[in-house]
């Protein structure tokens, strides 16, 4: 009788795979644990019952990825007086999922009012009451013809998100404006004093200059900071996604543009509704339209990248019940972190996974309570582009323009600080002196007017000649 021998060939799977495995394997269970009624019984109880989370291992854990900065261990520490008024009950599945980065943005405002002394200072408290605020910076390569062939920019956006109201307000920066933030910490470093434009701060100062300039800027407490390459976004709309529903408010066309070190040719986006990939949505937010003089501003780049977040919005509204979906949004989160096209101050995945069992427990009954005609996901209620007026709104100007009426931006401009005028200032500014009384007071005033609907609140208060 003959004898068979079975020969079995190990395969070797290269680490970056295993790990993507092992982080969508975690989150797929924690779902599915999360679905079975005895497990979510024992899951409430054991919540109940005050024990400390499982803590998951993430790629920072490892510093697999670039890691966000040394931060205090999480406890209970009561928040800070202007964290105090956080609403806390969950009414909706997004609720639900937003709690714990709720209440963990709680904390670090507890934490950096302790150790920063000027925490206080740049925060103001009425704006970010009930909010939570993320911080986008994507950053990626342009091409500006017939100026500019390929230059890496960057942007920074901020979602506050309102948990009182259940809407989010976009706040995007032209990458023009000069931060005297970064040009002070160069300084420390024996650099010379020239001009420095805000998108260069992370790439000088990492999340920590980055989070203290946008907060002298706006005076909201930034509680979350990711970093990204535009192709992080291409791969996000293709493989989680599937593609996304985007409206262009009229029929334009576009120069080439660059991901990734390859030019793309030109193209034609037609009014009206059209399904984007991933490299068409990125052509649709970023590439300059071809026009004889200025174009339309319905296609100023800030507007057009609106129009993708609300289609992601409602997307994500049609998708957020599906576990397939998340399951392939962690694969997403977990194999951009490993390969450093994604980087956060925070750990997305613990926060995710721990919550995820929970909240898909309760899913149907939010399901069950979420109406028809009421939004189960914020809406945009406001997107504010802080850019010179002519091609948004406000807040600064171009710094010929200012100088006609700021006399330190003129002396600036004639002792050649400014390495091109191609960049813009906030309102009778002085950079040399304090930055939240004196440099960005037209930019918080702004941000304060729109997201909290006042009126009369001075834009043009005179420059302060006082020095730090």
């Amino acid at each position: 009788m003959p004898t068979w021998r079975i020969r079995i060939k190990s395969i070797r799977i290269p680490p970056r795979a295993r790990w993507v495995a092992i982080f969508s394997a975690l989150f797929l269970t924690s779902a599915i644990f999360g679905l079975q009624p005895d497990f979510a019984a024992d899951h409430r109880a054991w919540a109940n019952a005050s024990n400390p989370p499982i803590v998951l291992l993430t790629p920072e854990s490892f510093a697999i990825a670039p890691a966000a900065p040394t931060r205090a261990p999480s406890t209970r520490a009561p928040a800070a007086a202007l964290t105090a008024r956080q609403p806390v009950r969950a009414d909706s599945l997004f609720d639900a999922l937003i709690a714990p980065l709720a209440t963990e943005a709680q904390r670090r405002r507890a934490d950096m009012a302790r150790s920063d002394p000027e925490f206080s200072k740049r925060i103001d408290g009425a704006l970010n009451e009930g909010r939570v605020n993320f911080l986008l910076f994507g950053y990626g390569e342009t091409h500006e013809p017939p100026f500019t062939e390929n230059a890496l920019i960057g942007s920074h956006t901020i979602i506050s998100y309102d948990r009182r109201t259940r809407r989010a307000d976009l706040v995007s920066f032209t990458h023009d404006i000069r931060a005297p933030e970064i040009e002070r910490e160069m300084s420390k470093r024996g650099g010379k004093p020239t001009a420095l434009r805000i998108d260069s701060a992370y790439t000088v100062g990492g999340f920590r200059l980055q989070r203290k300039m946008i907060e002298n800027a706006t005076g909201l407490a930034i509680d979350y900071q990711i970093t990204f390459r535009d192709a992080a976004m291409q791969r996000l709309i293709d493989n989680v996604f599937d593609g996304v529903q985007v409206t262009a408010p009229m029929a334009f066309d576009v120069h080439p543009f660059y991901l990734d070190g390859v030019k793309y040719p030109g193209g034609h986006f037609p009014q009206g509704p059209q399904k984007l990939n991933g490299r068409q949505a990125i052509q649709f937010i970023k590439t300059v339209p071809v026009a004889e003089g200025s174009y339309d501003r319905v296609l100023e780049h800030n507007s057009r990248k609106s129009l993708v977040f609300d289609a992601l919005l409602r997307a994500l509204d049609e998708k957020y019940t599906d576990r397939a979906f998340w399951l392939k949004g962690a694969t997403f989160v977990a194999n951009e972190m490993l390969g450093g096209a994604v980087v956060c101050d925070f750990d997305p995945l613990a926060l995710i996974v721990n919550n995820i069992g929970g909240v898909m427990a309760d899913a149907p009954k939010f399901l069950a309570s979420e109406k028809a005609s009421a939004p189960r996901l914020p809406k945009i209620e406001r997107s504010i582009y802080i850019v010179d007026p002519a091609h948004g709104d406000g807040g600064v100007q171009w710094v010929n323009a200012n100088a006609a009426v700021n006399p330190i931006t003129q002396k600036d401009i004639d002792a050649g600080v400014y390495p091109t005028l191609a960049m813009e200032v906030p309102l009778n500014a002085n950079p040399y002196g304090d930055l939240v009384t004196g440099y960005w007071t037209s930019v918080r005033a702004l941000v304060k007017e729109s997201l909290l609907n006042l009126r009369g609140v001075p834009l043009n208060a005179p420059p302060r000649e006082d020095t730090e």
